[in-house]
């Protein structure tokens, strides 16, 4: 969980900064010429208080909630790919010469959280509504929100990054999604199953 604070508060410091967030920010143009730090980095900043205020608390809330569910080194892997993967897209698309923001990484964990909830009850009909719903959000995504023009690509890019993250620790695991299952890297809370084989 510390993760998660230390997070939030470096975005905090960035935004309150113009030199830091300048040096931070995810400037398509530096990232080209050189400045890759800026594909990670570049999540920390928030163009308006405004953004910074919506974007934290729904960071926190999630990777809270995947971090309890899924261990601290799941959660900081599924940060750091889906920021990578995120401002890869965000540049590839070209759509944006500048990006920040958490939003798209908090897209991620709440993808994530979804599908295990999918994996752990298949048979529950409202883990499939609650995922249509996020789906039609992402996809209906546009114009403008906490002051900054929405980035609907870094949105859907940050789902699809933690679908895959989830699945690829699933069958990391063996199949572990709630407590068994060999692989302790990605989860603590996972225990090796004893082998009769």
């Amino acid at each position: 969980m510390k993760f998660i604070f230390c997070i939030a508060l470096l975005a905090g410091l960035v935004t309150a900064s113009a030199d830091l967030s300048g040096a931070a920010s995810l400037d398509v143009a530096r990232v080209v010429s050189g400045e890759v730090w800026r594909m990670v980095s570049g999540h920390l900043t928030h163009l308006t208080w405004r953004q910074y205020i919506t974007d934290v608390p729904a960071f926190v809330f999630l990777y809270g909630a995947y971090i309890r569910r899924s261990g601290t080194v799941s959660g900081v892997l599924l940060a750091l790919f889906s920021a990578v993967s995120v401002s890869g897209v965000v540049i590839i698309a070209g759509v944006h010469q500048l990006y920040g923001g958490l939003s798209g990484v908090s897209c991620a964990a709440f993808a994530a959280i979804l599908l295990v909830w999918i994996m752990e009850h298949p048979r529950r009909m409202a883990n499939y509504l609650v995922a249509a719903v996020f789906c039609a959000f992402l996809l209906s995504m546009g114009g403008v929100a906490s002051g900054v023009r929405v980035a609907k690509e870094a949105h859907i890019a940050g789902a699809v990054t933690g679908a895959i993250f989830e699945l690829l620790r699933v069958w990391l695991l063996g199949g572990c999604v709630s407590g068994s299952g060999p692989g302790r890297v990605f989860h603590s809370a996972c225990k090796a199953t004893p082998s009769g084989h």
